[in-house]
């Protein structure tokens, strides 16, 4: 599934100082900080839209990326970084067992099929390579906001897991995150845009008071500590880092 066209300008002006991606690269970071030495891995970077990410996964090695929208591409050759290519989840244009490190970030909850885009994720990994997936956690969560997003379904910790062993993947860390500012993502997800009303939600990058997004930032850099140590259960969110068996 596509997002609307101008989703990704939105995107692409804000997701180097927005809360929620920069705090979900620290998170992905705690995540990773005590896997093998980076720098050596071949990476590939799925759904990657505006390449927002690229930087952030060069530190673990040569970095690529693909997305099925046109129009993200169009973004990730902007920045004229990486080798980015359109191309569906389902028919990854890469051989197999050619990746040491899959990310597939707030990806899969766009898609009608999830099993068999774990399963082309799997694909494309070598033996013993790692998948770095995140999602939206609490289906009982699920509303209006979702819809906006153009998400399909909100996952439970159990159902990742369960897929993930269909899928050929045994998880290494499975934990909830955007814990610490869940009560600020509930009260978005109820209220819409603060300065339009209940309900009434946009589909740009604005944080509920605008001044908030540092201490946002702080919250989650905060919580990524917590991580790198254990799992959290609850939270609005979920990640995964799992092995390819």
């Amino acid at each position: 599934m596509k997002l609307e066209k101008k989703a990704y300008s939105a995107i692409y002006e804000r997701e180097e100082e927005h809360w929620w991606f920069l705090g979900r690269r620290r998170v992905l970071a705690a995540l990773l900080e005590n896997l093998a030495p980076p720098g050596d891995w071949r990476v590939l970077d799925v759904g990657c839209g505006t390449g927002g990410n690229f930087a952030f996964l060069d530190a673990y090695g040569q970095v690529e990326g693909c997305d099925y929208s046109e129009e993200a591409i169009r973004f990730c050759l902007m920045r004229g970084t990486h080798p980015v290519q359109v191309a569906s989840i389902y028919e990854l244009p890469y051989d197999g067992a050619s990746f040491d490190l899959v990310t597939c970030l707030d990806v899969i909850e766009h898609l009608r099929l999830d099993l068999p885009a774990f399963r082309e994720l799997g694909r494309v990994l070598k033996k013993g390579g790692y998948l770095l997936a995140t999602l939206p956690a609490g289906p009982h969560l699920y509303n209006d906001f979702d819809c906006l997003a153009g998400h399909l379904r909100r996952y439970t910790r159990r159902e990742i897991g369960e897929l993930l062993a269909e899928s050929g993947f045994t998880p290494l860390r499975l934990t909830c995150y955007t814990t610490l500012v869940h009560p600020v993502i509930r009260y978005y997800m109820w209220r819409g845009n603060i300065t339009s009303g209940r309900n009434r939600y946009t589909s740009g990058m604005e944080t509920v008071i605008p001044s908030s997004n540092r201490v946002l930032v702080w919250m989650q850099a905060l919580e990524a500590r917590i991580i790198s140590r254990r799992d959290l259960r609850r939270g609005t969110s979920v990640v995964v880092l799992a092995v390819k068996e």
